[in-house]
């Protein structure tokens, strides 16, 4: 009988989780290392279209997301004013919140799953071993392959975001573009989803989140009404802030793994 090829998953965000819980235990001997010990509290939402949902159904957990999650088929597109420009139809997706997919992928982990909780600055393979980089924008794993030819790249956008107990107003929702600026808004299971992204010299690390949502809020009495509104009531007690880094410098990457 065939061993089961060993593969250790570097990562336990979305990314790591979905394969560990993907993999068959029958041929694959697992272990997902993540450096945190417990999930992170990050209740931002994920729009995930019918693709993203069939993987999700693969899994075994699509319908517990869809049940708790606001769905929606249509995406209207504005000025920063709020001159109407398009409204996108869609398949229905799912709008799904990053704290509940991570929970319903981490409980979907297998038992035979191993289990390590620890920092990985640098990658030794061992033979027979395929390790997998699942662990961000700045990857050790991608590092330890390909050098510095594969760093992160610091752009010039910062990007806010953040939930409000308040219900979406149905006449804000949409996607609103301004020059240099992107705006939206849209449904949350606890209320509303709202998200900005402009330039600025802010960062790269350590951002503070109200100076951030001042720079947000800049021009507002320009902005559409029900985007000012959402804006006006964001708090930075339940934002977050972030510099945009482009990760993939290889043109077609899209995951990395290291092999002996």
């Amino acid at each position: 009988m065939t061993s089961p090829t060993r593969i250790r998953i570097v990562g336990g965000g979305i990314a790591g989780l979905a394969l560990a819980a993907s993999l068959d235990p029958e041929r694959f001997d697992v272990t997902l290392v993540e450096q945190r010990g417990e999930l992170p509290d990050v209740r931002t939402i994920l729009a995930m279209w019918p693709e993203a949902v069939d993987a999700l159904a693969r899994i075994g957990v699509a319908e517990q997301l869809r049940s708790i999650s606001p769905s929606i088929d249509r995406f209207p597109i504005r000025s920063s004013t709020g001159r109407s420009w398009s409204e996108l139809t869609t398949p229905v997706g799912v709008l799904v919140a990053r704290d509940d997919l991570l929970a319903a992928l981490d409980a979907a982990v297998p038992a035979s799953v191993a289990r390590v909780t620890e920092r990985v600055d640098r990658v030794v393979t061992e033979p027979g071993e395929l390790v997998v980089g699942a662990d961000g924008v700045h990857s050790t794993v991608r590092r330890s392959g390909w050098g510095g030819r594969a760093d992160a790249a610091l752009t010039p956008f910062l990007a806010v975001r953040g939930v409000l107990p308040e219900s979406t107003p149905a006449e804000a929702m949409g996607e609103y573009w301004g020059r240099g600026r992107l705006y939206g808004v849209g449904p949350h299971r606890s209320g509303t989803n709202w998200y900005a992204s402009f330039r600025t010299d802010l960062g790269p690390r350590h951002v503070d989140v109200a100076v951030a949502l001042d720079l947000a809020r800049e021009g507002i009495e320009d902005l559409a009404p029900g985007l000012a509104r959402v804006l006006s009531a964001a708090d930075p007690e339940t934002s977050l802030a972030f510099v945009d880094w482009r990760g993939l410098r290889y043109t077609d990457a899209r995951f990395y793994t290291l092999t002996p």
